[in-house]
């Protein structure tokens, strides 16, 4: 009887072995076939796929999407570059004294009409544009956070009202968050002229004499942008001067800007007609918006920190309306001066003097 209950329970301790030994077996194959969950799960996966997508569509986005700058150590200024277009008699010396004075500021200063000046063109053709490209195409990657683009001379009536007309103030007050937020901005906060519903390329009827590029913008766009249709209406401020971030402009092919140039360099436009072409394209070419006609307060705000109160700015311009009115009523009376107009003029004159002193306030205010 002992002898059977001890093979019994040798029978029973090899059964367990053996069934423990099996699970074991099992629990390590199964371990060693399941997938890593990371490779499995549809939402790591779909993530995955759209962040890959969201950078392609970065790295090519449209140029008419806001370009958000990347943020910019503290003790890391922007850098800046003013690009400027300048004939062998014209003074650019502001731009070196602005480069001296500021060390994140550099500046390329192309003389067009010099085959031997350290920087000029292949060809003095299209007034600022041949600069510009050339400028895009020989650093295009090596360019500062902002590229001013801009004309030789510093005062000029096209610059803004509001910081004297001068450029050099214009270049120390303009904002390079403002840029690179926006990725393109014109340089001039007033609309008028180019803005709006300036040239209207499909249809007749532009003042040809005020705005000639209008006969030859239409064929123009279809040369340099091949199977894009027409727009109705371009506009944006005159004059040819604007600032663009390096992210911006890399959102164009380097190709691209070799080809415009080519074509620069073979239309049979006259200069000053080329030129004016592509005055109302660079908002295209930055923006992708054919109309681009900002806040004029925005502008002078966000983009060079001189911020108006509530009706301030329109009442700066209505008094400006008024003091000129008077002033040519000064002239014209002047003309026939006599003891019978004497205390008019007079009068007429000290309410000039009045409204020039509310305007300096107005200004001196939103400048401060």
């Amino acid at each position: 009887m002992m002898s059977l209950l001890a093979h019994a329970r040798h029978i029973w301790i090899w059964i367990i072995t053996a069934a423990v030994t099996a699970f074991l077996l099992v629990s390590f194959y199964l371990s060693t076939q399941r997938p890593t969950p990371i490779n499995r799960h549809p939402d790591n996966v779909v993530a995955d796929a759209t962040a890959s997508i969201a950078s392609a569509s970065a790295s090519i986005a449209s140029a008419s999407a806001s370009s958000t700058p990347s943020p910019q150590p503290p003790d890391k200024p922007f850098t800046r570059t003013v690009v400027i277009a300048k004939l062998e008699e014209e003074d650019a010396s502001w731009v070196d004294t602005l480069v001296q004075t500021d060390p994140h500021l550099t500046s390329a200063v192309y003389t067009v009409d010099n085959a031997n000046a350290t920087l000029t063109v292949p060809q003095n053709k299209g007034h600022e544009v041949m600069v510009y490209l050339t400028y895009i195409i020989n650093h295009y990657p090596s360019l500062s956070n902002v590229t001013l683009f801009m004309h030789a001379h510093q005062y000029t009536w096209h610059n803004n009202d509001f910081l004297n007309s001068d450029s050099a103030l214009q270049v120390q007050r303009l904002q390079s968050e403002y840029v690179l937020r926006n990725g393109y901005v014109n340089i001039r906060c007033h609309l008028i002229p180019g803005c709006p519903d300036h040239i209207h390329p499909t249809v007749a009827g532009d003042d040809l004499l005020s705005i000639p590029e209008a006969a030859v913008f239409g064929k123009s766009w279809l040369e340099l942008f091949p199977g894009t249709p027409v727009p109705r209406v371009v506009s944006q401020p005159c004059c040819g001067q604007f600032a663009v971030s390096a992210e911006r402009i890399r959102t164009v092919a380097l190709e691209r800007y070799v080809r415009y140039r080519e074509w620069l360099l073979a239309t049979p436009l006259e200069d000053k007609l080329s030129g004016r072409v592509w005055e109302y394209l660079w908002q295209w070419l930055f923006t992708g918006r054919e109309e681009y006609c900002p806040d004029e307060q925005v502008c002078y705000c966000e983009g060079y920190g001189v911020c108006f109160g509530e009706g301030e700015y329109e009442e700066y311009f209505r008094v400006r309306d008024e003091s000129r009115e008077l002033e040519r009523r000064v002239a014209a009376m002047n003309e026939s001066w006599g003891p019978s107009v004497e205390e008019v003029i007079r009068s007429l004159k000290d309410r000039i003097d009045e409204l020039h002193q509310k305007m300096d306030a107005i200004k001196s205010k939103a400048v401060s």
